[in-house]
């Protein structure tokens, strides 16, 4: 892979995978908002594009070899419950991809999430929770994209991952908001943490990223996590350790969502077979780095 062009570049994960993809000589050409709050983020030597999703029919077409379509508003906080940005989300999935069969990209990329897996629990469940639009547009979006790249004889691969942590971590992910409490010597609310989990450093997820971009891995999806995945509670546990918190931990005080994971949706050994991904970053590293971020950032409220 000699270049590639990435949607969301000024997320969270996006700024990581630009500056993965630039670590190995590869070009980058970011398609960022005008206005981009962000777009500071970005390192030196990434293309910039300004253009929204919505206008990419506008934007003149350019090959590259991978296109990573990271691009999702609303992937976190109150936005989930948002059903017409939602699928509003999955509608610029299927023009990003458009716009690479339409550019001669050699591949798409496309980045998902273990909450797809929660599908039928939602479709039966006779109520209604505030990751539902989020993961049955997320799904939408992989289901007809996986159908058009079949149409159009594209490349695809679809990632999913679960729960980063690391550097520009969103304040409202677990990780960032048990830190942050245990940071302002508060007694995060959480609950029972009796969840199979997967938090994995950020540069993890950059790092399979590329390594799904560059390989001619022959499955068309891929979990990218941390190799060792593990209960709610030990993540959280293991966070009061790594940061030496005096703060008690208090687990229960959250109501149960009646979601329920499992640890099979967490292995990464397709990964490691077909491209040989290994996780670089531990878990105690990518901790320490978001607590180095928060402590330094503008959001230390709870």
């Amino acid at each position: 892979m000699k270049s590639a062009i990435v949607s969301g570049a000024t997320g969270f994960i996006g700024v990581h995978l630009c500056e993965d993809l630039l670590s190995h000589g590869i070009s980058v050409t970011a398609l960022v908002r005008q206005n981009s709050r962000n777009i500071s983020r970005l390192p030196a030597g990434v293309n910039v594009i300004h253009c929204d999703l919505d206008s990419l029919n506008n934007v003149e077409l350019f090959p590259a070899n991978v296109f990573y379509h990271l691009a999702w508003e609303g992937a976190t906080g109150e936005e989930r419950t948002n059903p017409l940005l939602q699928i509003r989300n999955a509608e610029r999935t299927i023009e990003a991809l458009n716009f690479a069969i339409k550019a001669k990209c050699e591949k798409f990329v496309g980045l998902g999430t273990v909450y797809e897996r929660l599908l039928p629990q939602v479709v039966d469940f006779a109520g209604f929770r505030k990751s539902d639009y989020y993961l049955l547009s997320k799904n939408y979006a992989h289901e007809m994209c996986d159908k058009i790249a079949y149409q159009y004889n594209m490349p695809f691969v679809w990632a999913t991952m679960f729960q980063p942590i690391g550097k520009y971590i969103k304040s409202e992910q677990i990780s960032a908001y048990v830190i942050k409490c245990l940071r302002n010597n508060k007694s995060p609310q959480i609950g029972n943490g009796l969840q199979p989990f997967d938090i994995t450093a950020v540069e993890n997820i950059a790092y399979g990223l590329r390594l799904l971009g560059e390989c001619d891995v022959p499955k068309r999806n891929y979990y990218i996590g941390g190799g060792e995945p593990k209960m709610m509670r030990e993540y959280i546990e293991a966070i009061h350790s790594i940061i030496k918190s005096e703060v008690p931990l208090h687990f229960g005080d959250r109501k149960d969502d009646g979601l329920r994971f499992n640890f099979a949706w967490y292995d990464i050994q397709n990964l490691k077979n077909d491209a040989g991904y290994v996780p670089e970053v531990t878990f105690e590293n990518a901790v320490k780095n978001t607590l180095e971020w928060i402590s330094n950032s503008e959001y230390l409220e709870v």
